[in-house]
């Protein structure tokens, strides 16, 4: 396979099947091994079950022999040809492939060659957990890292994840294992200097640098603010926190926007021109709406101050209905079940809500949504029409009891035409090729630095 580099996993070496040997190649091993050929075929070989030639043996857990504990071979010097071909001259199953690392970069380079017009894009994830939401469906940034990698798999973007250990990628990408942490992640702290180290390290050997289009997406602010970027544009996607430092953001809301814009104004004097706001997404499959609703509210969210739960609380008790307050520990299906059959769910945010992702959940199951009146809410929720923005009880309490009156149908729709995957991914399209086209064409000058298609 062109552009295929080993990556040393040994997932080759664990599959079933079996390694053939010609006489010329075990003495060869033998010799590196420093035994005689008797001994080696005596030790290390079997007759295959068509005793038509000698295979190696396999350890207990059905590993080749030579395999180490460092998934290193032992004889790799003198390994025969089956081995020293792989890839190259197999028939690789696609069971097999999604094992193996090397395969998946080597896709996704070949990918990049043969549709050089896409933009190829470099992911840097989570610099403590997997990208797997299974393992930690609570998390915010695990999800976003696994919905920007889903939406690039959904636009046939070739992409790579730069993650910990144990992420589970969507298909189309490939994963380079930056290992695990050495600590808990603060600015600047020890694990963040060695972390954005094996960042630069692992970019260095698979940024292409051909002067086709190529970015950097950084997923997790400023825990990647110091790597060696190679002259690559960087974005940051998905900006929900305080922490930007990419030249190029994209902000889930414009109210997001101008409170970094106004915590951050001498960068942003510099910077401002190249930014975005594109919402955040959600996979919409896992959402959906219930024919019977029940009659009872809903409080999902954190347990901490900001959330507002004692005004969802007294709300409820003013409009005599019950309120499932719900602070972890439900997701999935268990929560979509929860906000679908929700008369309504309480969102009364404090603080200036970057964008909300417990609103877009309650939209996309059809379910009125009751929130405050200032962040992001003023963007995402249409006022008597999905829900109601409330600033005092008196608003809150009517908003429940006009809540059925709202068409659940319609409700949905609008989540769906708005923060769905399907929707947002020509957004983010457009945006990559705006970064690429100012980054390498005169940045605010640049011709056609268009970022969506309302200016073609």
């Amino acid at each position: 396979m062109k552009n295929f580099t080993c990556q040393c996993c040994g997932q080759c070496c664990k599959w079933d099947g079996f390694v053939k040997a010609t006489e010329e190649e075990m003495n060869a091993a033998a010799k590196l091994l420093g035994i005689s050929l008797d001994e080696f075929i005596q030790t290390y070989t079997k007759l295959s079950q068509d005793r038509q030639s000698l295979i190696f043996t396999d350890r207990k857990d059905g590993a080749c022999v030579f395999l180490d504990n460092n998934n290193r071979c032992k004889i790799y010097a003198a390994r025969p040809w089956q081995c020293r071909t792989f890839p190259h001259e197999w028939d690789v199953p696609p069971e097999y492939q999604k094992l193996c690392p090397g395969h998946r970069l080597a896709e996704a380079a070949n990918a990049l060659e043969e549709a050089s017009a896409l933009p190829f894009i470099h992911v840097l994830g989570h610099p403590a957990l997997p990208m797997d939401i299974e393992n930690a469906p609570g998390d915010a940034q695990v999800l976003n890292c696994h919905n920007f990698c889903l939406m690039l798999s959904q636009l046939g973007l070739p992409y790579i994840y730069y993650g910990c250990p144990g992420s589970k990628l969507p298909p189309g990408g490939a994963f380079v294992d930056c290992g695990k942490p050495t600590g808990k992640w603060s600015y600047r702290n020890k694990w963040h200097q060695i972390y954005n180290k094996r960042l630069s390290s692992r970019l260095k050997k698979y940024a292409h640098l051909d002067g086709t289009p190529e970015i950097i997406a950084s997923i997790y602010g400023a825990a990647q603010s110091d790597i060696e970027t190679f002259g690559l544009p960087v974005i940051e996607p998905m900006v929900g926190y305080d922490h930007c430092w990419a030249p190029y953001r994209v902000f889930p809301s414009y109210a997001h926007q101008h409170t970094i814009y106004a915590q951050q104004p001498d960068f942003t004097a510099k910077n401002r021109f190249f930014d975005t706001v594109i919402p955040h997404f959600l996979d919409d499959t896992q959402y959906w709406s219930s024919d019977h609703p029940q009659n009872y509210l809903l409080f999902i969210g954190r347990n901490a101050p900001g959330k507002g739960l004692p005004i969802a609380q007294q709300a409820a008790e003013k409009a005599g209905l019950e309120l499932k307050v719900v602070h972890n520990g439900c997701f999935g299906a268990a929560k979509t079940e929860l906000l679908a059959n929700a008369r309504a769910v309480l969102m009364p945010t404090i603080y200036v809500e970057p964008f909300g992702y417990v609103a877009i959940e309650a939209q996309m199951c059809g379910t009125p949504i009751i929130t405050t009146d200032w962040g992001a809410f003023a963007e995402t929720v249409l006022h008597g029409l999905t829900g109601f923005r409330c600033r005092t009880q008196a608003e809150f309490v009517a908003a429940i009891g006009k809540t059925q009156r709202l068409d659940r149908n319609f409700i949905r729709d609008y989540a769906l035409n708005h923060f769905s995957i399907k929707k947002i991914a020509p957004k983010y399209k457009a945006y990559f090729d705006f970064v690429w086209n100012v980054h390498k064409n005169g940045g605010y000058y640049a011709d056609a630095a268009f970022r969506d298609e309302t200016f073609l």
